[in-house]
């Protein structure tokens, strides 16, 4: 039998919904993942070792298009259009002058890709009160957890 090396999971809560437009950090990298269609891995990536662009995984220490343009600006590139359509519709039609994006450019292209993929509302994966919420990191590393003592 194989070795599973990465899994596909939807992520599913009880309907409480966020902004888009509020998303920020790891959620922010966790749903552009997920809106690229990206298989987490399963194992913890090995110290010093780089996100590989080209592999369909990712892991929350190695994967960070929302601060990292060299994550990001391939998913800029080839969904700019689909990108450019929803800033247009958050900021008007001069959305390139608009002091959020010109001051976190990055940021606001990603938000705009999940925007594209899932709309303006996500589901929230974590709780109502935020200061209590586990982080993507510690989700995905809960399921990660799972999925290995399921393996064993």
């Amino acid at each position: 039998m194989g070795l599973i090396k990465s899994i596909s999971f939807p992520i599913t809560t009880e309907g409480t919904q966020m902004n888009v437009k509020r998303i920020e950090g790891s959620l922010l990298n966790f749903w552009v993942a997920k809106s690229a269609g990206l298989k987490i891995l399963l194992e913890s990536p090995s110290r010093g070792e780089k996100h590989d662009p080209d592999s369909g995984n990712w892991h929350p220490q190695t994967y960070h298009p929302a601060s990292d343009w060299s994550h990001g600006g391939p998913i800029v590139a080839n969904e700019w259009y689909a990108i450019e359509d929803i800033l247009a519709e958050w900021f008007g039609q001069d959305w390139t002058g608009a002091k959020a994006i010109v001051e976190s450019p990055l940021t606001w292209f990603m938000r705009a890709y999940v925007a594209s993929q899932f709309g303006d509302e996500v589901e929230d994966i974590g709780s109502v009160n935020r200061s209590l919420a586990p982080t993507p990191v510690v989700l995905a590393q809960l399921q990660l957890n799972t999925l290995r003592a399921l393996r064993a």
